[in-house]
């Protein structure tokens, strides 16, 4: 058996090895060798990827990439451009990189100096121990091919390359290749997903894993379909040894590696001053109720503190002490969920750091133990339910989480006994937008009144920083929000934020010129659906392939009262109805109040849910109707 073993190792060696030295070959850069189903619909074309990873030990790596790319058009830049990031843990060699043309001649090699070396902060960053390698190639003409290799001498083994050979839209894959090989008295941790369908192959001999995907055409984006992510091959790795920035650990479960967070990441970082200890116990000395106190320290921690990100620590991993951001007041999302996790110890409010995806929803995969998430958040259990704070914002409200970290697994570091849970999910029916107006149109056919907007739930993060605005990118937001109204004018703007609901309030003061169109002599028409004429059709297919994902449902309510002055009166009305959806549903309603008054009340629902790809034609003629009803008229004339 171990004879076994070694042939099949040495056999993948000998593989990988013939597979480099065959690509260095000019001929096999011809842009006519690529498939027309490689080709067709796609940006950039993958010739061959290649990642091998060598784990020597808990705290030492040894990575050799090579990626051959050919770029058909402009659109495919980006997946020519050679990035690396480095450290003083991290160490980038052998750098090569060159051009061909079309026909696979060599334009250039690029030289070492025409490689920038910057500093990889974000823009945010106040400073930063990591560093980037980029090299961006200028072509003069489409296709070209880019051949880059370069080692990683690593002794951050705490996040191990990943195999993701499908790494966006409009990319074909000739052929992607990875291999992991690791020691024997280490434990290797593997989550495999969507290798099947795309007929990845995988071969596996003692302490070396081997994977290969080849001849996948191009993925379109189609609107309303699942994460790239989720649907692509990809297989990551965790050890349960590992080290990072010099700091080792163990993790065989997200108990042991909640335990190592809290030891070699949070522990004596605690910290404030005696001022700021004095303060907070003063400010919660007479609250009883924990979720009380917690509300006065979370507007404590967010009057006093801004954020600014900080990648600098152990792999960016360690928050600064709370005594620092206490000090400076500032930090990064870590630092600051560690500030406000100490200001909630000295109030006497149980409270855990938290490691999160933050963005496009994403999971901590809870089958993969091991570093995950990009963002912290603070968890607080109550004991009704279970409250989650940002801490990185001074304005949102307590307990609000919409549109960054809501509905997604999270660790919860909890000493000795850390834990996977899901954040808030918001349901449809909270993500709330209603307008109530007041329309009048006088006798010159001028269109003025006043709208109130009242956005809540997650539609509340939409909007709430408008109040920060100066009044003119204030008018310029509203004539965009209502961009089927030619000519608006904005008279007023009145704003209204109720944090403790998650709800904001606008009231606008408006005029619409040219709104009453001419029909005939006597007779003037115009849509009733004024402020929320709905545009989202989403495009045909010829052939549907993949599920019809809504992440968000939302509910979207109007009520519209229209008057008209004496001489003129409503002549054509629509009828009401209901239209119902699996996706959805529709209500319109046009009650009559006398010959010069209306109410148009309106209802728009849409659920989030999965739904096969055989449903999206349904979707789509739902959302047409919707359209076609949105654009109904009314008919008034002179009497």
């Amino acid at each position: 058996m171990k004879f076994y073993f070694r042939f099949l190792s040495l056999t993948l060696l000998f593989y990988l090895t013939s597979v480099t030295t065959l690509s260095a070959q000019d001929g096999n850069y011809l842009i006519s060798l690529i498939s027309n189903d490689l080709s067709r619909n796609a940006d950039a074309v993958i010739r061959k990827s290649i990642t091998d990873v060598n784990v020597i030990s808990d705290s030492k790596m040894l990575v050799n990439h090579q990626k051959i790319v050919s770029v058909l058009n402009a659109n495919g830049q980006q997946f020519a451009d050679f990035i690396a990031y480095y450290s003083d843990f991290e160490k980038i060699k052998n750098i090569k990189i060159v051009i061909y043309d079309a026909s696979g001649h060599k334009i250039k090699s690029v030289k070492r100096s025409e490689i920038k070396d910057y500093s990889a902060e974000d823009g945010f960053s106040l400073y930063n121990d990591t560093r980037v390698l980029y090299y961006h190639y200028i072509p003069q003409t489409y296709p070209y091919t880019v051949a880059i290799s370069y080692k990683v001498d690593s002794h951050n083994t705490a996040s191990l390359p990943s195999f993701n050979p499908i790494g966006d839209f409009k990319l074909g894959i000739e052929q992607s290749v990875y291999k992991i090989g690791y020691p024997p008295d280490i434990i290797l941790h593997i989550k495999e997903k969507n290798l099947k369908k795309f007929g990845v192959v995988k071969q596996k001999s003692e302490h070396e894993i081997y994977y290969k995907l080849a001849q996948v055409a191009p993925i379109i984006y189609e609107d309303y379909m699942p994460f790239l992510s989720q649907i692509t091959p990809s297989v990551r790795f965790a050890l349960n040894r590992f080290s990072l920035a010099g700091v080792k650990g163990h993790a065989d479960s997200w108990l042991d590696f909640g335990n190592w967070v809290n030891e070699a990441l949070l522990k004596g970082r605690n910290t404030v001053t005696p001022q700021t200890k004095a303060a907070i116990e003063a400010l919660t000395a007479s609250i009883s109720d924990p979720v009380e106190k917690a509300k006065k320290v979370y507007k404590y921690m967010q009057n006093k503190t801004r954020y600014v990100s900080i990648q600098i620590g152990i792999g960016g991993w360690r928050p600064m002490p709370a005594l620092e951001v206490d000090q400076k007041a500032y930090g990064d999302c870590k630092a600051l969920v560690n500030y406000t996790k100490s200001l909630m110890d000295i109030a006497g409010v149980n409270s855990y750091y938290s490691l999160v995806y933050g963005g496009a929803r994403r999971d901590i995969d809870s089958d993969l133990v091991g570093i995950q998430g990009n963002h912290a958040i603070l968890m607080l259990p109550t004991q009704k339910d279970t409250i989650w704070l940002e801490c990185t914002s001074q304005k949102v409200p307590f307990g609000f989480i919409a549109g960054f970290t809501d509905n997604r697994k999270v660790l919860v570091v909890k000493p000795h006994s850390s834990f996977i849970k899901k954040t808030t999910q918001y349901p449809d029916s909270l993500n709330q937008v209603v307008k109530t107006a007041l329309i009048q149109i006088d006798q010159k056919l001028n269109v003025f009144g006043t709208v109130n907007i009242q956005h809540c739930g997650p539609s509340y993060d939409d909007v709430f920083t408008l109040k920060d605005l100066k009044k003119e990118k204030q008018v310029l937001f509203y004539k965009k929000y209502f961009a089927g109204l030619n000519g608006l004018k904005i008279k007023s703007i009145k704003l209204k934020d109720e944090k403790s609901k998650a709800c904001f309030e606008q009231k606008l003061g408006i005029n619409i010129p040219n709104y009453v169109a001419r029909l005939e002599a006597n007779q003037y028409y115009f849509r009733l659906n004024i402020f929320s004429l709905f545009s989202g059709i989403p495009p045909k297919y010829s052939e549907r392939k993949f599920p019809v994902v809504i992440n968000r449902g939302f509910k979207h309510i109007d009520h519209i009262t229209i008057k008209l002055p004496d001489g003129l009166a409503f002549d054509f009305l629509p009828d009401n109805l209901v239209v119902k959806s699996q996706f959805g549903i529709y209500k319109r309603q046009v009650v009559k109040k006398g010959p010069h008054q209306i109410i148009y009340n309106r209802i728009f629902e849409i659920k989030s849910g999965t739904y096969p790809k055989e449903s999206y034609r349904d979707f789509r003629k739902f959302l047409k109707k919707v359209r076609k009803l949105d654009l109904t008229k009314t008919i008034i004339k002179k009497i």
